[in-house]
């Protein structure tokens, strides 16, 4: 891979998440939960493997973003996994082996500073979810000087708020979730409560939700600043591509604007967007 910053999500949706950055040969992850095998199997497919992983990043501690077989990899990788004390915390309680990853010193807290690996900075911000413990998002600076590059990440929350948007203003590349279609989320068979936790205010974002923060977003960043929007965890039964990126054709109208769209899938790594 060249030296450009770059994002590549790997997987994006209920099944696990995981999206590489890089910049400068400094490669991180946000989120890790693919499972061991399938992780390092989305890696062998970019050119990569475990060895070339500097860092994770953890959003928060659902199991579709960090699973037992991830300590597994990252003492193999020997990269640190970052995430809020309280996050480390409860993933020492509940996943066995975890003080594995405490005793390499490869468990480190980020509460309230940026943490740099390599070419990489990290930001975290918080969002409304409603996983144990500390939910984020991450503004990542990739590269450094003329070269440098800016990405936010925020792929599971129920509305954004200003306090968290002001971080994706400005950003060369968005990773948002968009979750569901309202209507096919209404009619999935799904139980009653487990909608209502979905659609709500600490759940996951609509598709329309997820146009209207990007709207805000865009509108309050520079002009033709933000370049790539990715649209993450996508529901497997209650979304679709296609749905999703209607959603936000009218970033494609929006005068002065060139912003290019994807749609991260759960079973195939890519699209590489290259910053």
């Amino acid at each position: 891979m060249s030296a450009q910053a770059y994002l590549y999500p790997l997987a994006s949706g209920s099944l696990g998440n995981a999206l590489l950055a890089g910049a400068d040969g400094t490669r991180v992850l946000v989120d890790a939960g693919l499972g061991r095998r399938r992780l390092t199997a989305a890696l062998a497919e970019v050119g990569l493997g475990p060895e070339d992983i500097d860092a994770v990043f953890l959003t928060h501690t659902h199991g579709d973003h960090f699973r037992p077989s991830t300590v597994g990899f990252c003492l193999t990788a020997d990269a640190p996994l970052y995430s809020a004390a309280e996050n480390l915390a409860y993933l020492g309680g509940v996943i066995r082996g975890f003080g594995k990853l405490v005793r390499a010193g490869l468990a480190r807290p980020m509460d309230g500073e940026a943490v740099t690996v390599g070419q990489v900075r990290a930001e975290a911000f918080p969002v409304p979810h409603d996983a144990p413990g500390v939910c984020h998002g991450f503004r990542l600076t990739l590269g450094r000087g003329r070269g440098r590059r800016r990405a936010a990440v925020a792929t599971d929350l129920g509305h954004l708020p200003a306090g968290a948007a002001r971080h994706f203003h400005d950003a060369d590349a968005v990773v948002l979730e968009s979750n569901h279609d309202p209507d096919m989320l209404r009619t999935s068979g799904r139980p009653a409560d487990l909608i209502d936790r979905i659609a709500g205010p600490n759940g996951h974002l609509s598709n329309h939700a997820a146009a209207e923060a990007l709207a805000e977003v865009v509108g309050r960043s520079r002009p033709g600043r933000v370049k790539h929007v990715v649209l993450a965890h996508l529901s497997r039964d209650c979304n679709t591509a296609r749905l999703a990126l209607e959603a936000q054709a009218f970033l494609a109208r929006r005068p002065g604007e060139r912003v290019r769209l994807f749609a991260a899938s759960q079973h195939t790594p890519g699209p590489r967007v290259g910053l």
